[in-house]
């Protein structure tokens, strides 16, 4: 009778515990980056984005743009400015587009 108090007892010990036997997939999902490591131990990594200030992209679009500019949008003064002004955005947006994945790092 004492044996099997006690493996019942132990049962519910295990079943109300708050360590989990079993664990669904997502059950360690998080919005941070972690990997697990030996002893129990676990490494967060944040990751880490530098802005790119894309002056190479920008000086680029705005001189492509003041080119070709008065050809698209029409000639004058309105075309060219048009066309820098316009080449300029673009080129700033491609920049930081291209150059993403060297400025974020994880640690």
């Amino acid at each position: 009778m004492r044996r099997i108090l006690s493996i019942a007892i132990a049962g519910v010990m295990v079943a109300t515990s708050g360590v989990p036997i079993m664990a669904p997939a997502n059950a360690h999902t998080s919005t941070r980056y972690h990997t697990h490591r030996y002893k129990g131990k676990t490494h967060y990594a944040h990751r880490y984005c530098r802005r790119s200030s894309a002056t190479t992209g920008t000086v680029v679009g705005g001189v492509a743009g003041a080119v070709a500019g008065p050809s698209i949008i029409g000639h004058g003064v309105l075309g060219v400015v048009g066309g820098a002004v316009g080449g300029a955005v673009a080129g700033g947006a491609i920049d930081r587009s291209m150059t993403a994945h060297r400025r974020c790092y994880w640690r």
